[in-house]
């Protein structure tokens, strides 16, 4: 079951990739190239971990080698938001922009009592600065009006997909992903979704 969902992802986020590299090529627009750069690192990232799986039946020993694939992609988002922003978002005063803080911070010491300690707080420290941006902006675009509050579709989405991630690896620390009836299973499916949509998301922000 882990090889279907590994390769349902892969082909998901390669059909990303695809879709958007031809958006780009057709508008020229800057959200787009990123928005490539972002579906094309998280599929190299699931290429190999789904040819492993594939070849040898086991998860990679190496994981680091998917884990760089990942975390570029991840890089390419955070400034997908930078560059999707206005500088007066990038100045609104949000406390709730705190509750990134709040949830990331106990689940990266949770995650470190499973994993590896280095990689757990690269990654929360990733998801926090994401989530923060994404709910300062989801804030800030609600508050406006036309099409610049179009950008709130955007922010959500990236705020779906951090979830995503949060839900898969908390459930990653309790349940198997090798069953169709594990929980890990489900969130795995619902994080391709979450990604395959900050496409559509991006289409609505890139209008504004």
């Amino acid at each position: 079951m882990e090889l279907v969902s590994n390769l349902g992802q892969f082909v998901i986020t390669l059909l990303g990739f695809c879709l958007s590299g031809i958006h780009y090529l057709k508008s020229r627009k800057q959200a787009y190239f990123l928005l490539t750069c972002f579906y094309g690192c998280f599929t190299l990232g699931s290429l190999y971990w789904t040819l492993y799986l594939l070849l040898f039946s086991r998860t990679p020993q190496v994981f680091y080698v998917s884990e760089f694939g990942w975390v570029a992609s991840v890089i390419f988002l955070s400034i997908l938001q930078y560059a999707l922003s206005s500088t007066e978002e990038r100045n609104f005063p949000c406390r709730k922009a705190m509750i990134a803080l709040v949830i990331g911070v106990p689940l990266c010491i949770f995650y470190c009592t499973f994993g590896d300690i280095l990689s757990n707080l690269l990654w929360c420290g990733m998801m926090i600065a994401v989530s923060y941006h994404a709910i300062r902006g989801l804030i800030y675009a609600r508050t406006q009006m036309g099409d610049a509050r179009k950008l709130q579709y955007f922010h959500a989405g990236v705020l779906c997909y951090v979830m995503a991630e949060y839900a898969l690896w908390t459930s990653g620390c309790f349940w198997p992903g090798d069953s169709i009836y594990s929980p890990y299973c489900w969130f795995d499916l619902l994080l391709t979704l979450c990604i395959f949509a900050l496409l559509p998301a991006t289409g609505k922000a890139v209008q504004v």
